[in-house]
């Protein structure tokens, strides 16, 4: 039998789904989101809504972990191992951190110039003075959070865990080729503690960074995705791995959502989205048509991810919570911003920066 694989098709479904979570987390994850507004959360309640839009902010672990697996077969595949050297890991990282701007910079761009022009929000943010000029290009580097200075848009702050994720992944991708997964994972959730660092946002994430390395070079997606419960029958052993994981995600559900999953945050942010990926990755991606329109949603979801604030809540909040049902705001949102997503790609061929970018490719 032909052995399954993770592959860029498969990743961007799970981004598709995430991008979908997202949605749903910041349409709903508290009634301030849309104070002022009928919304009908009909078959289910508004409470279970915001109960289980709050768990989706699980999407943001499932890019993280995206992005840690990613860069770590890139990083493979570059080098033919990964016990890379420090010369291979500054040549690697300044490939990925070019790719991200080149990304980031257009969009960052195309949303200052909307700004601008529609409500001189861009000044209202940044100011008028040379302050405003430093806020500004800070913004524009992505890295306006970790400096605590103003930023257009709230959302963007992933940015800067963009960056801070492509600066120490090779540096974490060298250590766990050194002394493997369990060993880094036990010294990290030790020395997190002891030093007194399990609030930082970078630490937090670095659980599921880790499962992510492990993921690309052990291939436990895939081991877990072919492992077989009943041997004899196809149909019965698919059919108890997903009721068996349903009844696990119920549990991972009521996990996060107590007070205790902030302490065990290495299963609160790290086992969680993790188990989700697997679960979406066996189940979802072999459906024909819905991985294909998921796939194409994941292709453009960095873009997604970038705008559809300004969509949700800068400018348009009136029209989308107008919408009144809560699956059809989500469904517009999601529309729109892929709409909006795809012109910007659109915009970066015709305007010839897709071919500057190319041609300078680092």
């Amino acid at each position: 039998m032909e052995k399954l694989g993770f592959t860029k098709k498969d990743t961007n479904i799970i981004k598709g789904m995430a991008i979908i979570f997202l949605m749903i987390h910041h349409c709903f994850k508290s009634a301030k989101r849309y104070a002022g507004y009928e919304v009908i959360f009909s078959p289910l309640t508004q409470d279970i809504v915001i109960y289980l839009a709050s768990f989706l902010k699980i999407c943001v672990p499932m890019f993280v972990f995206l992005t840690a697996y990613g860069i770590t077969v890139s990083l493979k595949n570059r080098n033919n191992t990964l016990n890379v050297t420090g010369k291979q890991m500054v040549s690697y990282t300044k490939h990925r951190m070019f790719h991200l701007y080149t990304g980031w910079i257009f969009v960052f761009i195309f949303c200052e110039i909307f700004c601008m022009i529609y409500s001189r929000l861009p000044f209202e943010t940044y100011g008028r003075n040379i302050k405003g000029v430093a806020y500004f290009l800070i913004d524009g580097l992505g890295i306006a959070n970790l400096f605590g200075t103003p930023t257009l848009v709230g959302t963007w702050w992933y940015m800067s865990l963009a960056v801070s994720l492509v600066t120490i992944l090779p540096i974490l991708i060298k250590i766990y080729s050194g002394i493997g997964f369990w060993y880094m994972f036990l010294i990290f959730s030790i020395l997190s503690r002891q030093l007194g660092l399990t609030t930082s946002s970078l630490v937090h994430w670095t659980p599921v960074v880790l499962l992510g390395i492990a993921c690309a070079d052990k291939d436990w997606l895939v081991k877990m995705r072919e492992f077989k419960m009943i041997k004899d029958s196809a149909t019965v052993n698919k059919f108890l791995k997903f009721i068996i994981g349903i009844i696990i995600i119920i549990g991972l559900i009521i996990f996060r959502q107590s007070s205790i999953s902030s302490i065990l945050f290495e299963i609160k942010d790290g086992f969680i989205p993790f188990f989700i990926i697997y679960f979406l990755y066996e189940f979802i991606c072999p459906v024909k048509y819905l991985n294909a329109a998921l796939a194409f949603i994941g292709k453009y979801s960095m873009n997604i991810f970038l705008i559809h604030t300004f969509i949700r809540a800068t400018y348009f909040r009136k029209f989308i919570y107008g919408f009144k049902y809560a699956s059809l705001i989500v469904i517009v949102l999601l529309l729109i911003s892929l709409v909006i997503a795809v012109l910007v790609e659109y915009l970066k061929k015709v305007s010839g920066y897709q071919k500057l970018c190319n041609k300078v490719n680092i």
